[in-house]
């Protein structure tokens, strides 16, 4: 597959840049692992989101971030490029904005007919575009087109999310809840997670892909730290059940 090119480094001739990669992504992978091991706690334990598929959403996102992670791990450690692995990035930003969705819908429900039924319609074309940039990175690479979708989908699924989130916060029933508090800390995983995909269509523009891993790597670092603060949460639900 072209996609799993030879001799092509992380970050070409800057040694500095691949240091900080490799913490981000240590990082990245050790607290996904954490997060993902809560969120699976919280499932087994918890009658919030049960049925409704928002632990397992959780875990999901976890994991999917921990691949992201040690595919790019794979990336510094060896000389194989793996373009693929921002695809399981993107999974975890549209997962996690599921997920704020669930969140918002366990306290306003989605009313009969039409409005369902968009939601679940925009569910499954999300599903196949997902599809479409992890087996597109896989098979051809970073294609133009495919750095496009990727990075547009990414927006949308935070747009999407945060507007979930930022209306399910702002109901009065659920301040000071369970809810509330995942609202809030999940939000901010997914707005740093997205920004890593995002901002290839910076390179598009003419962007020094050099300068976009600059920025990159900062939100791969946040996306790593609100994950440890939203772990703390969940660790915090678990010992209050």
């Amino acid at each position: 597959m072209r996609s799993i090119a030879v001799g092509l480094p992380y970050a070409p001739n800057n040694p500095n840049l691949t240091f900080i990669f490799f913490i981000a992504l240590t990082l990245l992978s050790v607290l996904g692992v954490r997060f993902s091991y809560y969120a699976y706690r919280n499932r087994q334990t918890s009658e919030v989101g049960t049925g409704d598929g928002l632990w397992e959403s959780l875990v999901l996102a976890g994991l999917c971030s921990v691949g992201f992670a040690l595919l790019g791990l794979v990336e510094l450690l060896t000389v194989y490029v793996l373009p693929f692995k921002m695809g399981l990035l993107l999974a975890a930003v549209f997962v996690l904005a599921v997920a704020l969705r669930v969140l918002y819908r366990s306290v306003v429900p989605a009313t009969a007919g039409s409005e369902a039924d968009s939601e679940r319609g925009l569910t499954r074309a999300a599903v196949v575009g997902v599809s479409v940039v992890f087996a597109g990175l896989a098979l051809v690479g970073r294609h133009p087109l495919l750095l496009a979708v990727m990075g547009v989908s990414a927006l949308g699924f935070a747009l999407a999310g945060g507007l979930y989130g930022r209306r399910g916060a702002a109901e009065a029933r659920v301040q000071g809840t369970v809810v509330d508090t995942l609202l809030r800390h999940l939000l901010p995983v997914l707005l740093f997670a997205a920004l890593v995909p995002a901002l290839d269509l910076a390179v598009l523009v003419g962007l020094d892909r050099i300068v976009v891993l600059h920025i990159q790597v900062v939100f791969v670092i946040m996306t790593a730290t609100t994950l440890m603060t939203a772990t703390i949460k969940l660790r915090q639900n678990l010992a209050s059940l």
